[in-house]
């Protein structure tokens, strides 16, 4: 089994938004160098940077070349978002520089995805069969003429697996993959226990016994009963963030589309500060 990270998003706060592409390629850069000139050297890897279609609430985009990294700024949310893509988290994969990466942004993070490749043939229905923790009630299949893929726990949520392996002649076609996805708050919970542990090993097992794999094919090479940590949410706490997401959401993009809402401003009177740029 081969673990490692797939996927990371993280913000950067700053004091002053960028103008254009060209200021938030300068301010991206300054802000790692801040952190740690090794976070320059995973980002900056000497690939080409362009301009690329953003996403809200952010304006502006940078996309590398390769396809490995995106930055986001120019928001009301006064921060910078990060993120690496697969292709973009193979400069983490020797041990233990995922787990350092991880270390220094856990505040910081939006979402991880975390893969553990297993080379076999069981397919993901066969591996999840097997049985898996009933905490996670949701499950699909998806079946397509490139693969299939398992989901266990909802897509939409905060916290879920995928088990999916691809069809040949694609190079991973011999290997189940079995990805983990964290966001929000779940994702900062996760960089915590990712950080903390010895190993990849661990942490997988952490994982497999958080989602209560029974399959003969999951053997993560390390012992352990733990479970990973997550932060206690009551019903209250749930209901509220799904009226927030439901209802709330939907309201204000409508608001914000007919000009009736000053985003900077609501987000600043959320936050308790004086809206403007340093």
């Amino acid at each position: 089994m081969d673990g490692h990270i797939d996927w990371v998003s993280w913000t950067e706060p700053t004091k002053r938004e960028p103008r254009d592409t060209a200021e938030l390629y300068t301010l991206a850069k300054q802000h790692l160098v801040m952190r740690d000139a090794n976070y320059v050297k995973i980002i900056f890897d000497g690939t080409g940077f362009e301009r690329t279609r953003s996403r809200a609430p952010y304006r502006l985009s940078l996309g590398r070349e390769d396809h490995g990294c995106r930055i986001y700024g120019d928001s009301p949310t006064g921060t910078i978002l990060f993120e690496l893509s697969g292709r973009g988290c193979e400069a983490l994969r020797p041990p233990p520089m995922g787990r350092w990466f991880i270390a220094g942004i856990t505040d910081r993070i939006t979402r991880l995805d975390y893969a553990v490749d297993i080379r076999t043939r069981t397919n993901p229905s066969e591996f999840t069969g097997a049985g898996h923790s009933q905490r996670f009630s949701a499950k699909s299949i998806i079946v397509s003429g490139s693969g299939s893929t398992v989901y266990i726990g909802s897509a939409k949520s905060d916290r879920y697996c995928r088990v999916y392996r691809y069809n040949p002649p694609h190079p991973r076609a011999d290997l189940l993959r079995v990805e983990f996805v964290f966001r929000r708050g779940l994702a900062k919970a996760a960089a915590e226990d990712l950080a903390l542990t010895d190993s990849d090993a661990q942490f997988a097992a952490q994982l497999g016994n958080t989602w209560a794999f029974q399959h003969a094919d999951w053997q993560p090479g390390q012992e352990t009963d733990e479970r990973l940590m997550t932060p206690i949410v009551t019903r209250t706490d749930s209901d509220t963030l799904s009226w927030l997401y439901a209802q709330v959401m939907p309201a204000m993009k409508r608001l914000i589309a007919s000009g009736a809402l000053d985003l900077p401003a609501f987000v600043a009177e959320l936050y308790d500060f004086p809206s403007g740029n340093d």
